[in-house]
């Protein structure tokens, strides 16, 4: 079930985002960035944690609990906000490196536009991928 991030899910969601960033803390995400979380049997399994500015979705994290990928869970955060929110399309940036998201992302429509070179601290470059919805 996705719902919307409450209090209640700030310990595990935190615990899941140490996996994109060993620093991941949710309590300091941007104030005008929105979360939802995927919950199984009462248990926060993923979360999407995204920022709509008018009429573009700005994905800035998916994260999955790595005994739940594959089963389509960031596919339905994808689908849930293309459908709830009022936007023409995705946007995002990803690391050049990380090829299982960048698979991920064209499987799901997303095309890269462009690189960033030097995008991330590490100096790794970025890709700028988008989905347009209509």
């Amino acid at each position: 079930m996705i719902r919307k991030y409450e209090d209640k899910d700030k310990i595990r969601v935190t615990v899941l985002g140490r996996v994109i960033s060993s620093s991941y803390d949710v309590r300091s995400k941007n104030e005008k960035e929105e979360i939802l979380v995927y919950e199984k049997d009462g248990e926060v399994i993923g979360f999407i944690q995204y920022l709509k500015l008018y009429e573009v979705c700005d994905i800035v994290d998916i994260v999955v609990d790595e005994r739940y990928r594959r089963r389509n869970i960031g596919t339905y955060f994808l689908m849930y906000l293309s459908e709830d929110l009022d936007i023409k399309k995705f946007m995002l940036e990803v690391r050049e490196s990380n090829t299982v998201a960048i698979k991920f992302y064209e499987k799901n429509g997303f095309k890269k536009l462009r690189p960033i070179e030097n995008y991330y601290k590490n100096g790794e470059t970025a890709f700028v991928m988008e989905k347009v919805i209509r």
